[in-house]
Order: C-alpha cells, then sequence, then structure tokens
C-alpha cells in the first residue's frame, strides 16, 4: 500500500458529485481551481504555466472504510 500526502486542493463549480458532466467538453464554461499546499504554493512550483491553456492533474481515490466508491449512472 502507498502512503500519499495531498499536494493541493480541488475546488469546482460542482457541489455534488453526481451533478459532474461525464464528458468534459458538454460545459465549456465550468471551471475549477487548484489550490496548492504548502510547501507546493510557490511561485517556481507553476513556474511556466502561463504560457499553457491546461494541465492534466493525476490523482489517487482514497478508500475508507465503510465507504464505497460508485461511478456516475447514466441518464435514461
Amino acid at each position: 500500500m502507498f502512503t500519499f500526502a495531498p499536494i493541493g486542493v480541488i475546488h469546482s463549480c460542482y457541489k455534488e458529485k453526481f451533478g459532474i458532466p461525464r464528458q468534459p467538453g458538454l460545459v465549456p464554461a465550468a471551471r475549477a481551481v487548484l489550490e496548492l499546499l504548502p510547501p507546493y504554493n510557490r511561485a517556481e512550483a507553476v513556474r511556466g504555466l502561463e504560457g499553457f491553456s491546461h494541465i492534466w492533474v493525476s490523482f489517487v481515490l482514497a478508500l475508507f472504510a465503510n465507504h464505497v466508491v460508485k461511478p456516475p449512472r447514466q441518464a435514461p
């Protein structure tokens, strides 16, 4: 098992996990912000990103006891 320390938190316009569209291009106005936590919130950590419109963010879902991760259901 791996142990990861968080480097940041994502804040988005979606308040409920099942309100998020399955395909990101369906809501072009949707935005999210990545808040980097110390010590990663330094200017040199993001130097050079201003020349790009998008970044890839890799993440790991944490599993908790008595908690099940469920994928969103498709609308009929």
